[in-house]
């Protein structure tokens, strides 16, 4: 456990470097790519920039994840304020977990950069290709709720979806990097991302019927044939599934 205090630059670059072996040793022992081009990562990392900040987020939930980001090419920030993450419930296992969920998310987001942030491309590519209906629909309800200041159109609304299915894959990739290790707390954190308009837990809906195996080869290896939406549709599909054998 780090302790009750603020982050430093240092810890910073430490929770990074740590969250790195984490995940080449989970992707070494499950055989799946959490994170393809990890050396390459490492490398452009060493040379990288890590900052302690205060971050903003949301005030509607404790637990936001709004406690890193990372800005291309090398540069990764924490929340200064990281290590206060569990007031006003007091529960310590729950920074140390969060801490390391946090530095692990990013440096799979610099690993995504690292290949060229292949998956986003394809998937935006996905979208505009194979689900204009989706996106048709979608532009009505805005425009029919007055309008958005970030969405001006079906390329913008790809964009968007695509970046939110990107960011939903990571978390996945992020829980199991560190259930691998049973980081403490760690359910406590994964259920608070159903708050979330689109929760990650969708993929662990699937991966309970269909395997993990399944889930990494549907979303990063299958990248440009699948996205947010099907991963709704197919999460839909199980809960009725479930429902059905349920009442028989």
């Amino acid at each position: 456990m780090i302790g009750r205090r603020e982050l430093t630059s240092e810890d910073v670059k430490r929770l990074v470097f740590e969250s790195m072996d984490l995940i080449a040793e989970a992707q070494k022992e499950l055989d799946l790519p959490i994170c393809p081009n990890i050396y390459e990562t490492r490398e452009r990392l060493r040379g990288g920039r890590f900052r302690a900040r205060r971050l903003p987020r949301s005030q509607t939930w404790s637990y936001n994840m709004a406690y890193g980001s990372f800005n291309p090419p090398s540069t990764i920030t924490l929340d200064r304020d990281l290590l206060y993450c569990d007031w006003p419930l007091e529960i310590p296992e729950l920074p140390h977990t969060m801490s390391y969920y946090t530095a692990t998310k990013e440096v799979i987001h610099a690993d995504d950069h690292t290949g060229g942030d292949a998956v986003y491309k394809a998937t935006r590519d996905h979208i505009l290709a194979d689900h204009w209906d989706k996106l048709v629909r979608g532009m009505g309800i805005i425009e029919g709720e007055g309008g958005c200041d970030i969405i001006h159109g079906y390329n913008d609304l790809a964009h968007l979806w695509a970046t939110q299915y990107v960011d939903m894959i990571t978390h996945f990739r992020t829980y199991v990097t560190l259930r691998r290790q049973n980081f403490p707390k760690l359910d406590m954190i994964w259920e608070g991302l159903q708050d979330d308009f689109f929760p990650p837990n969708i993929l662990t809906k699937i991966e309970s019927e269909k395997g993990i195996r399944y889930v990494f080869n549907t979303t990063l290896c299958r990248a440009g044939e699948y996205c947010l939406i099907d991963a709704l549709i197919e999460s839909q599909s199980i809960r009725d599934k479930r429902a059905y054998k349920y009442i028989l």
